[in-house]
């Protein structure tokens, strides 16, 4: 004689969830361990009458259990999983030169969707007017600007940059170093072709090495307070930040004051006033 099996209130329930749709489920039982209730809890993608025939052919299929439906109540939540930040994108670049001094400010733009708002970042170098130096000044002002949208210490920066012939096609290719909150040291490529500009392809090149990364990087939160608002549209310009001092793989930079003006409107040969030093970690 075959030996039939009991099966508890736990191992229902286990089944129950397992069901499309179910968040959880409860099963309640009587003195004799008959099922009096059983209450599930689904998000609003199926029929409440499509679960309660699910629960049923599930109960009878894996155990000859029959359930009356009127046994069988469901509640409906609305459910919505955190808005995912979308890919960041390039929005533009700019580049001053200084012809007494030969150096080169970078500003590097770009944005990306946060729930329902488009935050703009900006990033910047100063760097030597050379080809080599100011494509690796373009890769860190892309870097410093793709920073800001994440959580610290999570960061990126540059390694190197190159160009390359592929066909008869003129390219860039970057490699780029991800530090994450346990000091892994990860490093990536990413490779643009050259289209109208080099430096733009530089900016694209930087973030095909970051953007499959930064889909599962946490991201940084937009703050009211670090927003002000930009040409009177919906989007958010948020400052950059100074980037960690300690960081593997970074192609050092010079640290060069701006040299268009002074704070007080003096020319580039006579200093003005001293400026309040920044603290590294001051991201606000």
């Amino acid at each position: 004689m075959s030996e039939k099996k009991t099966v508890s209130v736990r191992d229902i329930e286990s089944l129950l969830v397992c069901l499309p749709g179910i968040q959880k489920a409860r099963v309640v039982v009587n003195d004799w361990g008959a099922i009096e209730e059983i209450h599930i809890l689904t998000g609003l993608g199926r029929n409440p009458k499509q679960i309660v025939r699910d629960v049923q052919s599930a109960l009878k299929a894996q155990w000859d259990i029959t359930v009356d439906r009127r046994k069988v109540s469901v509640a409906q939540v609305q459910t919505s999983l955190p808005a995912q930040p979308g890919r960041i994108r390039y929005v533009g670049i700019e580049v001053k030169t200084n012809a007494r001094t030969g150096k080169s400010e970078i500003a590097v733009t770009l944005d990306r969707a946060i729930e329902k708002q488009t935050a703009v970042y900006v990033g910047r170098a100063v760097t030597d007017s050379s080809e080599v130096a100011m494509l690796l000044g373009v890769a860190r002002a892309t870097c410093l600007a793709a920073n800001l949208t994440l959580t610290p210490p999570n960061a990126f920066f540059v390694d190197d940059v190159t160009t390359l012939t592929i066909g008869e096609r003129s390219a860039v290719a970057v490699l780029v170093d991800l530090l994450t909150p346990r000091r892994n040291h990860e490093q990536l490529v990413g490779c643009a072709l050259v289209k109208r500009d080099i430096r733009e392809a530089c900016v694209r090149a930087t973030l095909d090495a970051m953007n499959r990364r930064l889909e599962v990087l946490p991201p940084r939160p937009i703050s009211s307070g670090a927003m002000e608002s930009a040409d009177g549209d919906s989007k958010r310009v948020v400052p950059v930040a100074a980037p960690p001092e300690d960081r593997p793989g970074q192609m050092e930079l010079p640290d060069l004051k701006p040299f268009d003006k002074t704070d007080d409107g003096a020319p580039p040969d006579r200093p003005g006033p001293p400026k309040p030093e920044t603290e590294p970690g001051d991201r606000s």
